[in-house]
């Protein structure tokens, strides 16, 4: 993945939202859609369009498809995805989506 299509993934909220969340590990797309409280359509959006550019990947269990951090991302992708699990926390919105995801962890999804 180039360095400016990165920057544009990063550029989105919804997209920051999620990549924050698939830092602790792959969801599936029911999990992503209700923690980040956005609609099935607007969440498979954004996965697709970071899955398109490399940023993630994606496993399928039966019906639902698993989405996690792609593992060949080059240096300043990792390090940018490094500072975001850091720092993310301290941003209201992406703490409280690490909140849901703490519950919706509890649960079974798929």
């Amino acid at each position: 993945m180039d360095t400016v299509s990165f920057y544009k993934c990063l550029s989105d909220a919804t997209r920051l939202r999620i990549l924050n969340l698939l830092l602790k590990g792959p969801l599936c797309v029911c999990q992503i859609q209700e923690i980040i409280q956005e609609s099935q359509v607007k969440t498979s959006k954004h996965l697709g369009y970071m899955r398109s550019r490399g940023l993630l990947t994606v496993t399928r269990k039966a019906n639902w498809s698993f989405y996690d951090i792609a593992t060949d991302l080059d240096a300043i992708a990792t390090e940018c995805l490094a500072a975001i699990g850091t720092h993310g926390a301290k941003e209201p919105l992406l703490a409280a989506d690490l909140d849901r995801l703490d519950q919706a962890q509890s649960k079974d999804c798929c």
